[in-house]
């Protein structure tokens, strides 16, 4: 961990040391939900905060990339949210997925602005970017499709879907990946109860309109795309919507992706262009288009 470099960010690890505990474990003390989380995560939390700080009036968009790049070089870990047998709300600034990794970047970013920036204000702000209409009501309740994702936390304000546009034509959507594959994932396979709610939350999820810009022209609407964007990868798996997502850079003139890469086990920025990254990855056929909202 980099040398502390002041006295209020210290004095702010004292208080949370004493109030909140720093074992592996769940903080009770002042949330109404369960939380796991190591001692370097919060501490990483507040580091990045006491970082930020002079950065809180930014535009979103330049504050979320700016925290984005902090993180490159972290390793990339899958499954980290499956944690015990009871939904918590796991907090893990020490590796990511490419999910897991924009989620972090987004509730620090909100966290940041919000005039209360705390590690409790952080992990309100990530159970609410996780979780559907911000409540955490068990396996289920987390948004685990990244279309979901989308919709739900346009609802919430914290992103609008921008991929009509910006160009996008019709996708349509039919997930049933998690209910076809119950043996991948262990919640459902301990607990077979939640297979019929799944199905009916892949129903709902596969009757709504969405849209893409088809990977063969994405160098056309370039202009629109912006840094500090979200973007979501579709692909032509059966049962499944966005197989990547990351975020968009800027390197030189360019765009980029900065992302949780599994192939290469590490965040990183794209060596080449967003549509050259595209072109290299046969399962992916377009892009979903995600503008952060401004706080």
């Amino acid at each position: 961990m980099r040398i502390l470099k002041t006295i209020g960010f210290l004095a702010g690890i004292i208080f949370f040391l004493v109030l909140g505990g720093c074992n592996r474990g769940t903080n009770t003390n002042q949330l109404d939900y369960p939380v796991v989380y190591t001692q370097p995560d919060s501490l990483i939390v507040l580091q990045k905060i006491d970082e930020m700080k002079s950065y809180a009036t930014d535009p979103m968009p330049q504050l979320l990339v700016r925290i984005a790049k902090s993180f490159i070089g972290s390793p990339y870990v899958g499954h980290t949210l499956e944690v015990g047998n009871k939904e918590s709300l796991v907090v893990n600034l020490r590796e990511f997925d490419c999910t897991t990794f924009i989620e972090t970047c987004l509730a620090l970013s909100v966290t940041i602005k919000s005039g209360e920036p705390s590690f409790h204000k952080y992990c309100d702000n990530l159970k609410k970017i996780r979780y559907r209409d911000g409540r955490m009501d068990g396996y289920l309740s987390r948004l685990h499709y990244f279309s979901d994702w989308i919709l739900n936390n346009q609802k919430k304000g914290y992103v609008r879907d921008v991929t009509k546009l910006s160009g996008g034509v019709e996708f349509p959507v039919g997930v049933n990946f998690m209910s076809s594959h119950v043996d991948a994932y262990k919640r459902l396979k301990a607990d077979t109860t939640l297979i019929q709610p799944l199905i009916q939350i892949e129903k709902d999820i596969s009757g709504r309109a969405y849209f893409f810009i088809p990977k063969d022209s994405i160098a056309t609407f370039l202009p629109a795309l912006q840094p500090g964007m979200i973007v979501a990868f579709t692909n032509g798996i059966g049962g499944l919507d966005i197989i990547h997502t990351g975020m968009l850079v800027e390197k030189g003139e360019e765009i980029h992706l900065i992302h949780a890469s599994s192939d290469f086990g590490k965040v990183m920025i794209s060596t080449g262009t967003l549509p050259d990254y595209i072109r290299g990855n046969r399962l992916q056929t377009g892009i979903m288009v995600i503008a952060v909202n401004d706080f």
